[in-house]
């Protein structure tokens, strides 16, 4: 029987003192990811990630943060999974990246914060984990399904 023991779980990073989330749906595969990109409210210099929102291959859709600015959309094909990954963050989310094994890359954000690079397990996202607070997404990490599947 799966369990979360067939789950890689990389840590949220980026600031505190905000409202927790995850977004996962068991171990059904995310099918399509949206993210929105806009000047952050305190550092208003530079593009953060105000806010993310996965749709699942059974329909069902999961969300958090503030939905303005421009949306940027990824719907993954059929087999393509990720092989590579990096959230950059520092005291919010400022961007994210992904390679997939069908040679197409998803890279939206500003360019502050440090690179935390994910771990893929087999390359199939299962979800994200974070924080935020009403203006941004302040933390974010993935999940994958482990190696083994």
């Amino acid at each position: 029987m799966k369990g979360q023991q067939d789950i890689v779980k990389n840590p949220p990073h980026g600031g505190t003192s905000s409202d927790p989330f995850t977004i996962s749906n068991d171990l059904n595969a995310v099918q399509t990811v949206t993210v929105w990109i806009a000047d952050g409210s305190y550092y208003t210099d530079r593009q953060l990630v105000k806010a993310i929102k996965v749709v699942y291959s059974d329909g069902t859709d999961r969300g958090s943060g503030n939905q303005t600015g421009t949306s940027h959309t990824f719907k993954f094909d059929s087999g393509e999974k990720v092989t590579s990954m990096g959230i950059w963050t520092g005291a919010n989310v400022d961007r994210i990246r992904w390679v997939t094994n069908h040679g197409r890359t998803f890279d939206h954000g500003g360019t502050g914060g440090t690179e935390r690079p994910q771990q893929v397990g087999n390359g199939i996202l299962l979800g994200f984990s974070g924080s935020t607070n009403e203006n941004e997404l302040v933390s974010l990490g993935s999940s994958f399904k482990e190696d083994s599947d």
